[in-house]
């Protein structure tokens, strides 16, 4: 076997970057150089018209099959040494239909650099006879499972055993530029990237057919598939296997060296400087029928066969409803009904339950309570008794103590009590939840008494002082005194002071809004490190939210200004175009790659939905499209779940007993393109379901806005109060309809993205004029049974955005995210 150490060899035969050595040419069918501007003829725009290859023995051109599918001529790779061919993954291809060649043994030679693989199996290069698959009797390299990183390859062909398999070790990030070679011999197919040599496979004896070659592209079932989203620098092919000294010489030559890899490293390139880059559109259609017809022709953007069949979910009130279920059926049985912490899906598929010390009961309790009580006020949806029973319960346990604070009992330190001021924000959502849902006498005077308390901790600047709870004797047990624990705080001091009028409430409310602005978000609106801020996203985004709900309160410009600096610098940082954000800052020890938490997902909507009633209407369209493309599709849903989780055959106890029937209509720790990643992880947690219940609820009652007798529709879902009832068609048809409850006047939100020549009205069937107030349009005045629909046509698009360090590849109708690539493994999102 021809195993040398090329990558030690390179190390120092490359040390001389500038002497390229001659490339072997016996056997040497196609040569494409992109830095031989002589073999490219580009077009005004500098797209390819035909790349012609140099191999002196034999002249071949390569072509795309329409004008549109033309690769880009990139004159260096990003400001690299190397000219390269861009490819977009979507439809660019080269094509020589008129190739004729076959080959018993062969060897490819491609220096490229895979952007993202958003097709999956993106074709680098195939051959095929000329109405027949690539794989078989021709050939294909193709990045197969590559999704995150550049990780996987696959090579098929005439005479390979078995299908698809990946065959590379090495382990790249997407971006930068390989050199790869392929060896089919006469028994092994051979790989080697940048001179190391990765898996083999064995193959039988047989000829390889290449009536036509591709570059860019694979071709099987009829159709050409699976595009490369990348640069092509080289390509080389041989109908024979190089010799050892031949494969050394042809590495020296084209190989990535030292000084080159050097310059790719400083300029960023063959890594994600940014974790986040902004969506940027690739390809956009006016309307949902156009984009039906390319999806016709590129059935494998969409999961589903046809926009119709795809699961997308849209019932705010079902997913209310859904969620405080689940918030409700997850108690231990064994345990005197204490609430579980979570449910979690074992690496072995099987479900299991558990609790938490610090952050269960007195966390979790409250956020139960807070959820469910606003999911009942805002849809209808009636609070389970025994649930409300028992986190009553629970409620009254964690706060039954002289502090008048909710906390809980260590068994590891000696059964002592202890006060995580992480839970705060939890437990006076509790007492607020009783007071505002049940008019609940006990959980006002507890209310009091625990911002009495936390008044005698706050000091001038808003700090909870160590040195103050010192003076009261509780030093000893209290925990996570830090300013942005504080500031999680302001929400529900705001719910409280509505109900009460307490000014204690607002007092403490705007210390901590202030004293937060000051030391865990940046004059720029971004957030500050983790080292100053804690680094936990949904602390920092909480936070937000109540901040901004404070600075509307009290009209205080100047904070709202800066409010919406955060909201709109500080954000983008850490959450999708579709609404995942992480769950940590990339530094904090606690890091988990692309893990996600919807928790802070429901809180931007909330913020969302602060600044489109106070400031800018656009802001709800926001809100909306997280709550489409993030909340709606992330909920568990039994038809999903009995896909990725099976209950124990055999329970030990109720920690294992229908962990299926109780983690549905929860959330949990999604990824951006997944509900979970493969082995043992978290299913639903009590705390995230309730932010996104939290979410879903002042989504829907803030759907329609009463203001003297107009009625406003914010946000284009199916909604009704007693002066109109909404149905809409979106997000697969630009349909909203509406119909007069009494007699009122109606305005409808028109999204930005909508185009405005193509809004049409009709009430009672007849056509009206569209006249516009801002992002509204004017219905007008409507009489008490009086119909009418608003329509518009649908904009389409397919984007690409860089989100936690991975390139997605994403589609969308109107502001709905259907389509996804990478797309997750184990239990992917329905788009």
């Amino acid at each position: 076997m021809f195993r040398i150490g090329l990558a030690l060899f390179l190390a120092t035969a490359m040390a001389h970057a500038g002497n390229r050595i001659a490339i072997p040419v016996e056997g040497l069918l196609v040569r494409l150089d992109a830095g031989d501007a002589s073999t490219l003829r580009l077009d005004d725009a500098g797209h390819v018209v035909e790349w012609r290859s140099a191999a002196p023995t034999a002249s071949h051109t390569f072509g795309a099959p329409e004008t549109s599918r033309r690769p880009q001529s990139l004159r260096g790779h990003r400001g690299a040494l190397r000219p390269c061919v861009r490819f977009d993954g979507n439809n660019d291809v080269l094509v020589d239909s008129a190739f004729a060649k076959a080959a018993e043994v062969w060897t490819a030679v491609i220096v490229a650099a895979p952007r993202s693989n958003p097709m999956g199996a993106g074709g680098l290069c195939s051959a095929s006879p000329t109405k027949a698959n690539d794989y078989d009797p021709g050939f294909t390299i193709d990045l197969y499972n590559a999704t995150g990183r550049f990780d996987s390859l696959s090579i098929e062909g005439a005479g390979r055993m078995n299908g698809a398999i990946d065959q590379m070790r090495s382990n790249f990030s997407f971006g930068g530029l390989h050199l790869i070679i392929v060896e089919r011999g006469a028994s092994l197919i051979r790989l080697w990237i940048d001179g190391d040599e990765q898996e083999s496979r064995p193959a039988n004896a047989a000829t390889t057919s290449m009536d036509v070659l591709r570059i860019g592209a694979r071709y099987y079932d009829g159709q050409e598939r699976h595009y490369f989203d990348g640069d092509i620098a080289q390509f080389l092919l041989y109908n024979r296997v190089l010799d050892p000294e031949e494969h050394i010489r042809l590495t020296q030559s084209l190989g990535i060296s030292p000084s080159e890899r050097a310059e790719e490293l400083r300029t960023g390139l063959g890594k994600h400087v940014e974790r986040m880059v902004a969506p940027r559109v690739v390809k956009a259609w006016e309307t949902v029928e156009r984009f039906e017809r390319y999806l016709t022709k590129y059935p494998e953007i969409l999961p589903a066969s046809d926009l119709a069949a795809l699961p997308l979910h849209k019932d705010l009130k079902e997913a209310v409803a859904l969620g405080m279920q689940n918030m409700n059926s997850m108690f231990d049985a064994d345990k005197d009904n204490e609430p579980y912490f979570y449910s979690n899906r074992q690496a072995d598929g099987t479900g299991a339950l558990y609790h938490s010390v610090n952050i269960g009961i007195p966390h979790v309790v409250g956020r139960g309570l807070w959820a469910t009580m606003i999911g009942e006020i805002a849809t209808g949806s009636p609070f389970p008794p025994d649930g409300l029973a028992t986190y009553t319960r629970f409620c009254r346990f964690s706060f039954d103590n002289p502090d008048n604070l909710n906390s809980y009992i260590d068994p590891a330190r000696d059964n002592k009590r202890f006060i995580e001021f992480h839970n705060m924000r939890e437990g006076l959502y509790g007492l607020v939840a009783l007071m505002v849902g049940r008019d609940d006498a006990w959980a006002r005077e507890k209310a009091q008494a625990m911002l009495v308390t936390l008044d005698k901790l706050t000091d001038a600047e808003g700090h909870w002082s160590i040195e103050r709870a010192s003076a009261l004797g509780m030093k000893e047990r209290c925990e996570g005194m830090h300013t942005v624990n504080a500031a999680r705080l302001i929400d529900p001091l705001l719910a409280y002071h509505a109900h009460t009028g307490d000014p204690l409430a607002m007092k403490l409310a705007g210390l901590y809004a202030r004293a937060a602005l000051k030391e865990v978000y940046l004059p720029d609106g971004r957030f500050a490190p983790f080292e100053q801020s804690t680094g936990h996203i949904h602390s920092l985004t909480s936070a937000l939210s109540g901040i901004t709900a404070y600075a509307v309160v009290t009209k205080d410009s100047e904070m709202l200004v800066q409010c919406r600096k955060i909201f709109d610098n500080g954000v983008p940082e850490y959450f999708s175009s579709w609404g995942w954000g992480d769950e940590v800052m990339p530094a904090h020890p606690a890091n988990v790659v692309s893990r996600g938490e919807m928790n802070q997902t429901g809180d931007v909507i909330r913020t969302a939905i602060i600044l489109g009633n106070a400031v800018d209407p656009n802001y709800f369209d926001l809100a909306e499209r997280y709550v489409r493309s993030m909340v709606l599709p992330t909920q568990h849903r039994v038809e999903e779940m009995r896909g990725y989780l099976t209950d124990s055959p055999e329970p030990k106890g109720d920690f294992q007993r229908d962990v299926l029937k109780r983690s549905i209509g929860g959330w949990a720790m999604q990824l951006p393109n997944d509900r979970m990643r493969e082995g043992d992880w978290p299913l639903v947690t009590i705390d995230i379901t309730s932010g996104a219940i939290h979410s879903l609820a002042e989504c829907y009652r803030h759907c329609l806005a009463t203001d003297g007798d107009v009625v406003r529709v914010n946000m284009l879902f199916d909604a009704e109060n007693d002066d109109v009832a909404i149905r809409s068609a979106l997000p697969t048809a630009g349909r909203v309809s509406f119909e007069a409850k009494s007699d009122t006047t109606l305005h409808m939100r028109i999204p930005e993205w909508v185009k405005e020549s193509t809004v049409q009205l009709s009430i009672d069937g007849k056509p009206r004029p569209v006249a516009m107030d801002g992002a509204y349009a004017r219905i007008g005045a409507l009489q008490a049974g009086q119909k009418g629909e608003l329509t518009f046509a649908l904009p389409c698009k397919i984007e690409r955005e860089t989100v936690d360090g991975t390139e997605y590849t994403t589609a969308w109708i109107g502001n709905q995210i259907i389509a996804i690539s990478p797309r997750g493994a184990v239990s992917p999102l329905p788009f």
